[in-house]
């Protein structure tokens, strides 16, 4: 009998993001999942998510607010007890994944890490102050394997780092917020447009917001939800109330009430001003909506203008409206988008065929030079 490869996947962040990278590799590997308890508490109900195969998952607190004293060194522990043959781990700028990536090194166990800002954008993401910036080259620098999300990523990750001597691997981003099996479609309201997510400055919310009135200066019929927390949140609320087609909600949105707001939207807008890919494209996709979209960093690499979405250039309030308007005022193209967003879930965004991406980054890399 030919020996299962043992996956050790260690996932501070990105806990949905893991489980079901996890539940498609378990198909191929014997795996074991180490989550962050408040990461894992915020996501999608990880119970409901469908795993054919069985895999071991720890959950432990890794956070030195909370109990980390005790939970940062159990997950150690998880790790190498494990005896994994590999260790996969994200990049994210937290002193204990850094901890964790040096002491692969005393056991010569080799390091993926899943990059998913190959450079940082431009008010967040590790890298962007010397702290993160060195936590971010220590763990580049220890990987034998960095897998990032299409192929401008990998472009732009050898623009960035130069000097990385592993292989550079891509694997599509996986679909996210997929409604449990069996759980009954919600019909979207028409005109309905979603713009979701953490309100950087990067995210576009102003240019979204200028469209919009674009929108209504043009008496195209639209409703516009802006949902979710952050800075911009709190800048632009006063020009949101003064708006009458948009609905604000600056608060807190469970993973179930995130699903049912892509599902009641007809498109969903990425007016990223910068951006390497997007977990919000990733849940419009995981519910058949299609998007309106920035045409930046890895985001053409998923959306094809005219088949599952459209794209537009950043920054550009003007043609965000115009294609935000193509889509409402058509019943055809917005079929046609949705048809195509489901599709991409379906098959490139699947994550069976996702893990069979990654896989063959783990074959090669044990079949080569250690």
């Amino acid at each position: 009998m030919v020996r299962r490869l043992r996956v050790a996947i260690y996932a501070p962040q990105f806990s949905e993001y893991s489980y079901r990278l996890a539940a498609a590799l378990a198909r191929h590997c014997d795996v074991r999942l180490v989550l962050n308890r408040k990461d894992a508490n915020r996501q999608w109900n990880l119970a409901s998510i469908p795993a054919a195969f069985r895999f071991e998952t720890r959950i432990r607190d890794l956070s030195l607010r909370r109990s980390g004293l005790i939970g940062i060194p159990r997950s150690f522990v998880d790790i190498f007890g494990f005896r994994p043959d590999i260790v996969h781990c994200h990049e994210g700028p937290d002193y204990y994944t850094a901890a964790l990536i040096e002491q692969l090194g005393l056991f010569r166990t080799p390091l993926v890490l899943t990059v998913h800002d190959t450079a940082p954008h431009s008010d967040g993401g590790s890298g962007t102050n010397f702290v993160e910036e060195q936590l971010r080259s220590r763990m580049r620098s220890a990987a034998a394997i960095v897998t990032v999300h299409g192929q401008s990523c990998v472009e732009e990750f050898r623009r960035i780092s130069p000097d990385f001597r592993g292989h550079i691997t891509s694997a599509m981003h996986g679909v996210l917020m997929v409604p449990p099996p069996g759980t009954a479609p919600i019909l979207p309201v028409e005109g309905r447009i979603l713009f979701f997510g953490r309100m950087m400055s990067y995210k576009g919310l102003d240019v979204f917001l200028d469209a919009v009135e674009i929108l209504a200066t043009r008496g195209v019929r639209h409703q516009a939800v802006v949902a979710g927390r952050g800075p911009e949140m709190t800048r632009l609320s006063s020009r949101m109330a003064e708006l009458p087609t948009v609905e604000a909600i600056d608060a807190y949105i469970s993973p179930a009430d995130t699903a049912r707001l892509f599902q009641s939207a007809e498109v969903v807008a990425l007016p990223y001003k910068d951006a390497t890919q997007s977990g919000v494209l990733a849940s419009a996709f995981g519910n058949h909506r299609p998007v309106v979209a920035s045409a930046t960093g890895g985001i053409p690499d998923v959306v094809e203008d005219g088949v599952n979405g459209l794209l537009v250039p950043p920054g550009r309030a003007a043609a965000l409206a115009d294609s935000l308007q193509r889509v409402l005022t058509s019943k055809v193209l917005l079929a046609d988008l949705a048809e195509g967003a489901r599709s991409t879930a379906a098959n490139a965004m699947n994550w069976n065929n996702i893990a069979v991406e990654v896989l063959s980054g783990y074959e090669s890399l044990m079949n080569g030079p250690r």
